[in-house]
């Protein structure tokens, strides 16, 4: 059977996920939503068939998966599991239209953070916490996704992606798979209920803490109220999400080493987290004293909204702690800029990866070296190791596909009927998986309720794009043009 073992994974995925659907059907019960419990636990069933189905349909497969297949397990999984995150918020009635359900199911799933719901405080209990477990199981598959299976394949600039955690390469991509779960997991739920403890000792509420700490370890963005964070206004409570955000941009294998006793100096040596460091302090310098200079904010705010902002946008996680519409023109563009820059390689924020962005710079000074000195040998060089031309290549590919897809996407955009700074602002949005990006540049909170459902469409396939780093979607595309 073709794609035997991709369908395999995807089923066990599919009763993993199913599993998942107990969480809310649990919390609805404990606050008195019956009718929303039996909701999540008849699409837990549906959902647990399916799975099933799957994985006995597919007995006794071979064990080691095909670069197309392993490339197809990632466009299924991200592209199946929404439609069944769908189905208690399309039932539940939440969401109007199937359009609605899906696109919030992806945007949970891919951490990018848009939504279509408002009055946030009316809804029900267990729906928040589902789309707070949808982001932080997409920020589990995120790693997953970079961690194992674009660097089993070097797939573009990974062949320079570091890893502090064993790498197997004895083993075959599902072994890896496994292992790597079972190690990252751990430490993702270590990270996600130490933010949780930390919320809850500033005063924030039990549930709300959770919900955020999952929206903030995955980057997602979701929060439990209208206005994200700026419903909040907890100072102490932004210093906790500032510490985590970063640590959820932060490549994991990292906090895997950290806490395995290797201390800190697996932090300091890479160069990948002194670049989100050396950004994340002068991009918080820069839109302080835009802030303080030419807004009406106070020096204390000022600063304060700076950091938060600077850090939330970098990493990808969307959060805003205060209304960002009467925001200076040049801080918008420059934190939409820092957004589709991402974080680091191995983490669960989206963007281009600062690894990408560090080399293509280095590729760019060689090139104008090589104007005044034709005929030298310039080598380039990332963490101690000579850069092969390979990668490099993989990189300036990468560069100009992300930005013909963010053009095309805008384009469309606006022709189907958005305004044309909005359209580019939820095109960047989406393929950089911040989706309260929009907040930036439109009222409302950036809310995407008000968007066609051909936009909503097209802004899922953006979310797609964008969370399988576009190299292993067209990889899976290549393979099948291929074999036809």
């Amino acid at each position: 059977m073709a794609y035997a073992i991709a369908l395999s994974t995807l089923g066990w995925a599919l009763a993993g996920f199913a599993l998942a659907m107990l969480i809310p059907a649990l919390v609805a019960f404990g606050y008195g939503e019956s009718d929303q419990a039996w909701t999540f636990l008849v699409s837990a069933g549906i959902t647990l068939f399916a799975g099933g189905s799957l994985v006995i349909a597919t007995r006794g497969t071979p064990r080691q998966p095909s670069q197309r297949e392993a490339f197809a397990l990632a466009v299924l999984v991200w592209l199946i599991l929404p439609v069944f995150g769908a189905l208690p918020l399309f039932y539940i009635g939440v969401v109007p239209t199937v359009t609605d359900a899906y696109f919030e199911a992806m945007s949970g799933l891919t951490t990018t953070g848009a939504t279509v719901l408002t009055e946030l405080h009316i809804i029900e209990r267990s729906v928040l916490v589902w789309r707070a477990l949808l982001q932080w199981l997409g920020g589990l598959a995120t790693l997953m996704l970079t961690v194992v299976l674009l660097s089993f394949y070097s797939v573009g600039a990974m062949k320079l992606f570091r890893s502090a955690m064993p790498r197997g390469e004895r083993h075959d991509l599902r072994v890896q798979l496994v292992q790597s779960l079972r190690a990252i997991f751990w430490i993702y739920m270590t990270l996600t209920g130490m933010c949780a403890l930390a919320l809850v000792l500033t005063g924030l509420g039990i549930f709300e803490s959770i919900c955020l700490a999952m929206s903030t370890l995955s980057t997602g963005g979701f929060s439990t109220r209208d206005g994200s964070l700026a419903a909040f206004s907890y100072p102490a409570m932004e210093a906790v999400l500032v510490f985590f955000m970063l640590a959820g941009a932060i490549n994991f294998t990292f906090h895997w080493a950290l806490f395995h006793g290797r201390g800190w100096r697996v932090y300091s040596s890479d160069p990948e987290v002194r670049y989100l460091l050396i950004v994340a302090v002068a991009g918080s310098i820069v839109v302080a004293l835009v802030f303080v200079l030419v807004s009406e904010l106070g020096v204390f705010e000022g600063v304060r909204t700076a950091l938060f902002s600077t850090i939330s946008m970098m990493t990808t996680t969307g959060f805003y702690n205060t209304d960002p519409v009467s925001w200076p023109l040049f801080v918008i563009l420059l934190l939409s800029m820092l957004a589709l820059v991402g974080g680091c390689t191995g983490s669960t924020s989206g963007g281009m990866k600062l690894l990408r962005l560090s080399l293509l710079i280095k590729l760019v000074n060689r090139e104008f070296n090589r104007l005044s000195h034709p005929s030298a040998v310039l080598r380039i060089t990332y963490a101690g190791q000579h850069a092969e031309e390979s990668p490099l290549s993989g990189i300036l590919t990468f560069f100009c596909i992300y930005a013909v897809s963010l053009g095309f996407i805008g384009v469309a955009l606006a022709a189907l009927g958005m305004e044309f700074h909005h359209a580019f602002t939820a095109g960047a949005a989406a393929l950089s998986n911040t989706g309260p990006l929009t907040a930036l540049a439109v009222s409302g909170g950036g809310a995407y309720d008000g968007v066609g459902a051909e936009a909503k469409w097209l802004l899922c396939l953006a979310m797609l794009l964008g969370r399988l780093e576009l190299f292993a979607l067209l990889a899976f595309l290549a393979g099948i043009f291929r074999k036809t």
